[in-house]
Formats: structure tokens, sequence, C-alpha cells
């Protein structure tokens, strides 16, 4: 296995520049003993240009020659070879041809394909993380996005009307293609609706729409998560929602189940670090932060850039934190004043203000059957998790790479 990508037979300096056009058509030259029925199908085709050649006289090379600001790709039974000026010919898997063709509209193809994304296979390119297989229906096919990271690395299907959807069906063909492609789910699209499939159950589908379809599919793709666990998340997701501090009859209960109301002072514990290798922590603090099942927020502070507020930790200081209640709205306060998200778009933090927040800065209270709290933006799911910083401090923050508050820091109160 090999991550060195052949040498370029030219100067960077003296190689044409391609066009750069986005709507550049790829060409596929496709010998004429090749059956393209045979051929794995992906999305790219769908605005590809396939030229049929005579395998007797037809040369990649000379055809190379007669365009000089072209790449083009030719396809052999078992593999596919890009031609083009700014390295020797390069051939690649079929599994990796979208992921491929993708890019071609980019003066070097190989621009962003570093070590890293792709490795060589007895002597074929390949993607280093296997396709996920989509099923499209045929009429929504060329609206689909291309040269988008999760279209990008797979291969495609197509059904051409609703009466073949059927996840059985489907799920038969992808078994069929497991050593193309990621083995224990498949992807089914309809217009702007999207079903992840278990591959061995179909019964086992999870519905999701184009603003988490990136997410979704990239956990799915890297392993990290399986279909049934997605259904798993969003069943936890409705039963915290039964629960929302957006409730008039809301309630917030401290570590022991006992409701917490305003003029209650309490002490908010976070989980200790843990195990830290951390090479820059004295023995020390080794000892307070790292060996604590829970550390005690006791204070505030900004940071010099950003303005996020830092909280640090410690075990017996006195119990700063309450709630207030305005319209029928649980707020936590600090000394008093209202803990809010920052009032940036990206990454936002969590500050203390003495005004009411406004509802796009809000934070959602949520209470969990263990006794423990969570906390999210409100009207939305994206959760607020924890990160540490040096020692005995770190920063809350909105995750916004997850839309489940299953992902959100959990906290316990201790009310005295």
């Amino acid at each position: 296995m090999s991550s060195e990508f052949p040498s370029s037979p030219m100067p960077p300096a003296t190689a044409p520049k391609a066009r750069k056009s986005r709507l550049l058509k790829p060409t596929l030259y496709v010998h004429d003993y090749i059956n393209l029925a045979s051929v794995q199908k992906c999305l790219e085709d769908r605005r590809s240009d396939f030229v049929t050649v005579d395998s007797t006289t037809f040369s990649g090379e000379l055809e190379l020659e007669s365009r000089p600001y072209e790449q083009f790709f030719v396809l052999e039974r078992d593999h596919f070879t890009l031609f083009s000026h700014y390295h020797a010919p390069v051939k690649f898997s079929y599994k990796s041809r979208n992921a491929v063709m993708a890019h071609l509209w980019r003066d070097d193809v190989f621009t962003d394909m570093t070590s890293t994304r792709f490795v060589e296979v007895d002597g074929l390119w390949q993607l280093e993380q296997q396709p996920v297989l989509c099923f499209a229906f045929g009429q929504d096919a060329d609206t689909l996005r291309s040269s988008y990271v999760i279209d990008d690395n797979t291969i495609h299907e197509y059904y051409e009307s609703t009466a073949t959807m059927d996840m059985a069906d489907l799920a038969t063909v992808a078994q069929g293609k497991a050593d193309l492609c990621v083995s224990h789910f498949f992807v089914v699209n309809r217009g702007k609706e999207y079903w992840a499939v278990d591959t061995k159950d179909p019964s086992i589908n999870y519905a999701f729409g184009p603003s988490t379809k990136t997410r979704t599919i990239s956990r799915l793709a890297d392993g990290s998560i399986t279909v049934q666990a997605l259904i798993d998340e969003e069943h936890l997701q409705a039963s915290i929602d039964a629960r929302t501090g957006q409730s008039p009859k809301f309630t917030l209960c401290d570590i022991n189940g006992e409701e917490v109301v305003e003029g209650d002072r309490f002490v908010l514990q976070i989980p200790g670090r843990g195990d830290d290798d951390d090479e820059d922590l004295d023995d020390e603090k080794r000892t307070m932060f790292d060996e604590k099942d829970w550390v005690t927020i006791f204070d505030t502070s900004y940071l010099v850039t950003g303005k996020k507020v830092m909280f640090v930790g410690s075990m017996d200081r006195a119990h700063r934190f309450g709630i207030a209640v305005v319209d029928d709205i649980t707020y936590l306060t600090f000394e008093g004043q209202f803990v809010q998200i920052e009032n940036r778009d990206r990454f936002p933090g969590i500050v203390v203000l003495p005004e009411t927040p406004s509802k796009h800065n809000r934070i959602h209270l949520t209470n969990s059957d263990d006794g423990l709290i969570a906390l999210s933006r409100w009207g939305a799911k994206e959760p607020i998790v924890f990160e540490w910083m040096k020692a005995a401090c770190g920063i809350f923050q909105i995750d916004e790479w997850y839309s489940n508050i299953s992902h959100s820091a959990k906290l316990r109160i201790i009310k005295l």
C-alpha cells in the first residue's frame, strides 16, 4: 500500500492551466470492448460525456497531446485512468470514480487529494474510506449536489418510480455491492427526503432531511454510529423535548430530584477531567481536578480574546448559581445575572449579562432521567458542550456539528 502520488512529468511552472469553469463536463473515453451497463454508476455520470473509441487505435497519450488544457478519463475493465498534463497517467479503482470526477474542475485534480485521503492498493488509487451507496429517484438525480463532500464519495443506483422503492429489494442490491462500498448501511433519496437503511435489516431505517444530510451520513460512514443508534438518539430527543424548559410547567431539579425555585442558591458541577496526559499540569492540579468525579464551578472571567466566559473549577467555593423565572421561562443565573449564549455567528460561547436574554441567546434547560441537567440553544437542538482549557478552567460553547441534545455536557445541581 502506498500513499505517494505519481510525480509530475513537467515542472509546475510550465504546466498548462486547465479551464476553471465549474460547469466543465468530464469526458470519459470508453473502449469498445467495455459494456457500459456493467460499469458502476456514479452521480457525476449525469453531467459527463461518454465517447466510445476503437480500442485498437485509441491512445490516451496521443489524445492528451491534442487537448493541452484538459483532463479526461479512460474506462478500462477493472479500473479507470486519469490523463492530465500535471502528472503521469493515474489508475483508479471504480469505487472512487465519483470522488475523482467531482474535482476535475480544479486546475489539478490532485489539489485536494492528499495522501491522508487516498491510498494505492494493488496498483489502483482509492479513497481510504469506502464510498456510500445511494439510491436516487431518477427524476431527482439532476438536482443532487455534486462536488460536495458527502455526494463525492458515493456510488449510485437509480430507481424510476416510487413503486420500485422497496427497502428490502434495495437492501438485496446493497448486499451484492458489499465489496464496493460501506456495507452496514445505504442511503435512499427521494426529492428532499433521505433514509439511512440498515443493510442487514431494512426495517431499521432513519429519515432525515438536507439540513442534517452531511452530519448524518458522515457519522454513519465513519462507523461512529449505526442506523439503530440514530433512531435511539431521536427517541431520546423526543423524550427530552417532552420535559422541555419551554413549558410553563417546567421545574428544574437538583441531583436528588428536588425542585429548584427562585431564591435557592446551588452548586453547579461538571464532570472531572478524567485521565489527562497534559504535561503542563502540575501534580497539585492533577490531584484536585483530574481525580475528582465532579468539579464545582465557582467563578467566571472573560478570556482575553473572543470574550467567552471561562468557568473555573473549585471544590469549596460559595454557591453562586440560581434561577430566575421570567414570563414562565426558567433562566440559569450567576450572582443574579443571566447566563446566556454569546451573540456571535460561529461556535458562540456562554456569557453572563445583567439583561434578560433574547430568544436567540436563551439557554434551554433540560432535566434528564439520571438526575443531571443538559444545556442547549433555545428553540433548536444544538447542544452546549464544555471544553477544558488549561488546568482547572474551560468554556461552554455551542457545538454546531451535532443537532441532538444527547451530546450536551451533563451537569448536576447540588442545592443546600
